[in-house]
């Protein structure tokens, strides 16, 4: 039987990111990706995610801060561009950008309070108190993954693709990993497995309150350059600006997707949802062609109260940075797993996120 250190199930941003700072740590450390990397089928895909310290929640400000310099640093390791710091707006709902606004100042985040967002983005046809970050800014999600992966391999992990757990056994000892490729050995195992996590872990009495959705997204060709914007109401919607290779403005709702299962999941376009938001797009910001030029889908998967779990149980750490905004965090949430599975103080809080809670 195969044996290593730790073992990681899962090779998306969270997944990838653990694997860094295992390999930079010295750590023998084997990764299982289920199909090839930064494939479709999951969460991490697609070129551009939002950063930003906007949040009505002040542990995910502090959170957001904390990673920015990781982001940095892992910039400065690939040598790639990864961040593109250009400002943002929330806006909308005026309980929830007044939330934003009080758990930023909470955090001494810079916040620029405005009556509505004509001030700062004349381009944005949208009604309701706003505010300005200056922090906001665009991940290249894509270059990200490539970018972790050739720097954990480079660290000396080894990255095994369309290499599936089918099931984990564990004991006080560690874990061993069923694949069909053989069976693995590990001190510790990452489950950071996303849509697939709570069908891997139930069978060793891990039970995960999960629901998957899955959600679209639009690229649309801009006439004027915009920045990127949550939209809170009763549909919440964003836009994400053109970088790092992505068809256009990447415009799409939150939430509003059909439950699903991680095998089970339609890759086809829901015309319903396609249509109104084309006529978002249209209404709320002219500048885009309201016609899309691309189309993609993804899985949130959802925890009930919308935080992630990381957490532990015996030889095996789950990591599930969910519930559709845990990207922008992948830096933070790899070192935390790093120190998680070497036995060493994580340099966050994690009692928000026990399993305990549910």
């Amino acid at each position: 039987m195969e044996r290593v250190d730790v073992c990681i199930v899962g090779g998306g941003v969270t997944g990838l990111a653990a694997a860094w700072r295992l390999g930079l740590a010295g750590v023998e450390t084997l990764l299982l990706e289920r199909f090839e990397l930064d494939h479709a089928r999951g969460s991490s895909h697609g070129a551009t995610r939002i950063f930003r310290f906007a949040y009505p929640d002040p542990l995910y400000v502090r959170m957001a801060q904390a990673t920015l310099p990781m982001w940095r640093e892992l910039e400065s390791a690939s040598g790639e561009e990864l961040l593109k710091i250009t400002g943002g707006l929330d806006l909308g709902e005026p309980k929830v950008v007044e939330a934003v606004a009080v758990a930023m100042e909470s955090c001494g985040a810079e916040v620029d309070r405005m009556p509505n967002a004509r001030r700062r983005a004349p381009w944005l046809h949208v009604d309701g108190p706003a505010i300005y970050s200056p922090h906001t800014g665009v991940l290249a999600a894509a270059r990200t993954l490539s970018a972790l992966a050739a720097l954990a391999r480079k660290a000396g992990v080894e990255i095994r693709e369309a290499s599936p757990a089918t099931a984990l056994e564990m004991d006080v000892d560690g874990v061993t990993i069923r694949t069909s490729g053989g069976d693995v050995r590990a001190r510790r195992c990452i489950v950071a497995a996303g849509a697939w996590a709570k069908v891997l872990l139930e069978p060793v009495g891990i039970s995960l309150p999960l629901s998957v959705r899955r959600e679209q997204v639009f690229y649309h060709q801009p006439a004027v350059e915009i920045m990127p914007f949550i939209h809170y109401g009763a549909i919440t919607r964003y836009a994400v600006p053109g970088f790092a290779g992505a068809a256009g403005v990447k415009v799409a709702e939150h939430m509003t997707g059909e439950q699903t299962s991680a095998d089970g999941r339609s890759f086809e376009m829901d015309p319903e949802g396609a249509a109104r938001v084309a006529a978002y797009v249209a209404d709320a910001v002219p500048g885009l062609d309201p016609d899309p030029v691309a189309f993609e889908t993804c899985l949130y998967t959802m925890t009930p109260d919308h935080d992630f779990i990381i957490d532990s149980r015996g030889p095996v750490i789950v990591a599930s940075a969910c519930s559709g905004h845990g990207f922008k965090f992948g830096p933070l949430l790899g070192e935390t797993l790093a120190r998680l599975a070497t036995d060493k103080e994580p340099p966050i809080a994690l009692e928000r996120f026990s399993l305990d809670r549910f």
